[in-house]
């Protein structure tokens, strides 16, 4: 491998300016100004010596450190070590390899003065090391204090606030550091512009510097409008809210009848849901209900389709009403689906009630989005309903933060949905981020309770050290990938590295789907159709803890991972299905740590890793859950994990298609040894 040498990588736009230092061996640098998220970095050229640098934060809060590596370039290997507060953080030997050694690490709790250190000792080996250090904690000292009842907001539940509350967002954000306060007593109803725009009521685009302060209000929505986007901002806090919305986006009801030759269902809709307008949908064509089939009499769990409406129609009072449903699920992203099996299927079950969506309203906006931002958080926040997806987290530059953040409906036992489609998407986070004590009524979405994935890309063609690449799913995203970063090359399926490079150019001037990356030299063996990941945009760092979902509604809460260096900890997920895979476009799960969790689920029974490598699985409960290995899983490691609820025969460990399970101690099914309860085929090894 060339080792050319970056005495400076460009850092992104937000990341530079005053108080960004760039630390020489050795060194104690100077505490960055208060208010400050990115506040240091190093970038060591290649050496043989022993190197360490001191900071000392500035202020009391949590720290990361991230696009931290050490690559050991020969001898035997370098030990690098990490501590905060006194305390050590993280410890790591690395050795002359394929791919450096990543030292991504979250520090919590730090007092102002507390000093981050690391240190490398090399042990005859000559070696280059970079990282970053970011402050995750939003703070606003001296901030001027805004109160919405100022600005006109009357929060009486009937006025319609929205106007009000942009003038108050406005004034605030003009202050340059603020606190926008309502009052937790009052019910603020926002409706805006009544049509089919979609606005938000926290429209944070550019914001710094801003807390938004709820003190336990509710806020009442108009589809399709969402609560916050929050994109391009900095030090930002949004607390204290509940959210709800009217017109609801979707209602059910009580099946009457199905007629299966008509393709017609009959419903009741209950007095709690406003009289539901009735005609065709106007939005799209993949417009689609679901139905429910109870796991037992009376639960409010079971599974159910997809069925798509044509049109909705008043039978006898306001309340009851007949779906004609479609032949097929047109313009959907499986087109050509057919609808009279699911409604068979639904009268032969017994399906006892249906979720329709609003015919103005159902899946149609409502998304709250946090994108290109860094340190913000939103805490205390309490969502009662989401008209489509809920909360996509993308692209961010610097550390998101979710803590006491639910999505719970109001009325567990009398509600199936409280999110028409998925849940949170986590995609392309140059940081990872935190999720804690947050709860979901995690079966009560249609998908993706949590959804954590990063897009791959695949090698067009090579010309010296360019590579010419295209996402394998979706639009390109070269605004990602910036000088210095560390690029991966994988063979087709990724069962091979064929090694990683730093970027030294990206040319995102084409015509069509590919860009231009080019890198400090080719790894050997590189071919036309590889995978090429983006190294630095793999959510690495994420962490949920203490978190809840709740068996509520129908199907299981169901999730896709295409993610590397994710930890759970401490969470109880009630039918839960987990399952880690690279698919056609996603990185290869690896690094990924699931510890001391409570996990059920009962629709599937699996805990699924495809792909993946050097993954731990340690202290987990798990209720009727195996634990499941294929497509080449490498180096898999089970400990002290204790299984219950398990069906006759069912096995707790399977390996298959080339897999490698490592079974530690204290692993334990109902108390007792695993005894004959893993299993293998004949190209895995589980030992």
């Amino acid at each position: 491998m060339n080792k050319t040498l970056f005495a400076l990588f460009i850092l992104p736009s937000a990341m530079t300016g005053a108080g960004l230092a760039f630390a020489a061996p050795t060194t104690e640098a100077p505490p960055t100004k208060p208010g400050e998220t990115f506040v240091y970095a190093v970038d060591q050229a290649i050496t043989a010596s022993p190197s360490c640098w001191t900071h000392r934060v500035a202020e009391a809060g949590d720290y990361q450190i991230g696009m931290a590596w050490v690559e050991v370039l020969s001898g035997e290997e370098v030990e690098v070590a990490i501590t905060a507060g006194g305390k050590l953080v993280r410890s790591v030997k690395a050795q002359p390899g394929l791919a450096p050694q990543r030292l991504e690490a979250r520090i919590e709790g730090l007092a102002a003065g507390d000093a981050i250190t690391v240190i490398a000792t090399p042990k005859s080996a000559s070696y280059r090391l970079g990282y970053q250090i970011v402050f995750g904690t939003p703070t606003f000292p001296g901030a001027k204090i805004f109160h919405v009842k100022d600005f006109g907001a009357v929060g009486d539940g009937v006025t319609d606030d929205f106007a009000a509350i942009q003038k108050a967002i406005a004034a605030a954000r003009d202050a340059g550091c603020a606190i926008l306060r309502f009052d937790g007593a009052k019910t603020y109803r926002a409706i805006g512009k009544s049509d089919f725009t979609e606005e938000a009521l926290l429209d944070l685009k550019g914001a710094k510097h801003l807390k938004i302060e709820g003190c336990g209000a509710m806020v009442v929505l108009h589809p399709p409008d969402s609560f916050t986007q929050i994109s391009g901002a900095e030090n930002i806090q949004i607390d204290g809210f509940r959210i709800d919305y009217d017109p609801k986006p979707y209602y059910q009801g009580m099946i009457r009848k199905i007629d299966v030759e008509a393709m017609t269902i009959d419903i009741a809709v209950p007095a709690r849901y406003p009289v539901p307008e009735v005609g065709k949908n106007d939005f799209r064509a993949p417009f689609f209900g679901r139905s429910f089939i109870p796991d037992a009499p009376g639960a409010r769990t079971g599974h159910g389709d997809n069925i798509y409406i044509e049109q909705v129609t008043r039978l006898e009072g306001d309340r009851r009403l007949r779906l004609h449903i479609r032949e097929n699920s047109l313009n959907s992203d499986t087109p050509t689906a057919s609808m009279r099996p699911r409604v068979r299927y639904a009268a032969e079950q017994g399906a006892t009630e249906f979720v329709v969506p609003h015919v103005k309203y159902g899946h149609r906006g409502g998304m709250n989005h946090i994108t290109r931002s860094a340190r913000v958080t939103l805490s205390n926040l309490h969502f009662y309903s989401s008209p489509h997806i809920w909360l996509p987290i993308t692209h961010n530059i610097g550390p998101i933060t979710l803590r006491n953040v639910d999505l719970k409906m109001p009325h567990p036992e009398t509600e199936l949905f409280v999110c028409w489609r998925d849940g949170l998407h986590i995609k392309n986070g140059r940081w990872g981020i935190l999720i804690e004590d947050s709860d979901w009524d995690g079966a009560a979405t249609y998908d993706d309770s949590f959804a954590i994935y990063s897009r791959a890309q695949k090698m067009v063609s090579i010309a010296g050290n360019t590579m010419t690449i295209t996402p394998t799913f979706l639009g390109k995203e070269p605004f990602l990938w910036r000088q210095g970063d560390w690029a991966s090359v994988w063979s087709p399926g990724q069962r091979t590295l064929r090694g990683m490079a730093r970027v030294v150019e990206v040319d995102a001037k084409t015509s069509d789907q590919t860009f231009r990356v080019t890198l400090e030299a080719m790894p050997a063996g590189a071919a036309k159709g590889d995978i090429v990941l983006h190294e630095e945009s793999l959510n690495r760092g994420t962490v949920i803890r203490n978190c809840s979902t709740s068996d509520i509604g129908t199907e299981n809460s169901s999730t896709r991972f295409r993610c590397v260096d994710v930890k759970f900890q401490n969470n109880k997920f009630e039918d839960f299905h987990f399952w880690f895979h690279a698919g056609p476009n996603g990185p290869r799960p690896r690094g990924i740590v699931l510890e001391n969790n409570w996990v059920s689920d009962l629709q599937i029974g699996r805990i699924d890793f495809q792909q993946g490598l050097d993954c731990l699985l340690r202290s987990n409960q798990l209720v009727g859950v195996t634990l499941g290995f294929g497509d080449g899983s490498t180096d898999m490691r089970v400990e002290g994990n204790r299984w219950t609820g398990m069906k006759e025969g069912q096995m707790s460990v399977k390996a298959s298609k080339g897999s490698t399970v490592h079974l530690g101690g204290g692993n334990q099914r109902d108390g007792k040894d695993f005894g004959k309860s893993v299993e293998s085929d004949k190209t895995s090894v589980i030992k």
